[in-house]
């Protein structure tokens, strides 16, 4: 079994002492998500998994992944789950930051399929 990462570069803001790739132009994210689901597709096509290959994790990283809308998620979640073997048992993770969800959103996330969530904190000041 393998995995999945997504990496979803937005962030409100740069921190100074991150190394990942993270941008702060969340008007491209519409358009990011719309070339993420392209890239599920040609990678399907050109990949050498079989229809036994299966997935047992899929992981929304980042940057910030829970700027994305729930929407969002759900397009990208639905076309791998199209597109790929995924276990149905899989985790599925995304993370985010304490100021970019509410209790709202963390439901919907549930509900399209996130069942694990991993919290970065930057600063408690």
């Amino acid at each position: 079994m393998s995995g999945i990462y997504i990496h979803i570069p937005f962030c409100e803001r740069k921190c100074i002492y991150c190394d990942f790739y993270s941008i702060e132009k969340l008007g491209w994210i519409d358009s990011f998500v719309d070339s993420v689901l392209r890239e599920i597709e040609i990678f399907k096509k050109e990949s050498d998994f079989t229809e036994t290959s299966c997935f047992d994790t899929i992981y929304f990283g980042g940057g910030t992944p829970s700027l994305l809308k729930v929407s969002q998620v759900e397009k990208i979640l639905n076309s791998l789950y199209k597109n790929f073997q995924i276990s149905p048992n899989a985790e599925v993770t995304i993370e985010a930051n304490p100021g970019t969800v509410d209790k709202e959103k963390l439901f919907s996330f549930k509900e399209v399929g996130i069942n694990r969530l991993s919290f970065g904190v930057q600063s408690f000041f």
